[in-house]
């Protein structure tokens, strides 16, 4: 799993489809790494991990039941905190 947080989106969403990683093992991977590496440069200002896992979970479930959303299924990704996201602060 080292090299995960290096491989391109598209080849992250490939290795879930073909379940070689779940969504919420890639989350996990990405949280780990903002909580070890984000916090002096303040990288990700508004942190919303049970949100976060709860859609995770979903996209892990809904891959098992054979349904996928897109292409970018399942990756977890960051929403820069200036635009509009309900239940969070915007700056």
């Amino acid at each position: 799993m080292l090299d995960l947080p290096f491989l391109p989106a598209h080849e992250l969403a490939r290795r879930i489809r073909r379940r070689e990683v779940s969504a919420i093992e890639l989350l996990d991977l990405y949280l780990g790494r903002i909580h070890r590496l984000g916090g002096p440069i303040n990288a990700v200002v508004v942190l919303d991990e049970e949100r976060a896992r709860a859609r995770a979970r979903q996209a892990d479930e809904a891959l098992a039941r054979g349904e996928v959303w897109g292409p970018l299924h399942g990756l977890p990704m960051t929403i820069k905190e200036s635009f509009n996201l309900t239940g969070t602060p915007t700056t």
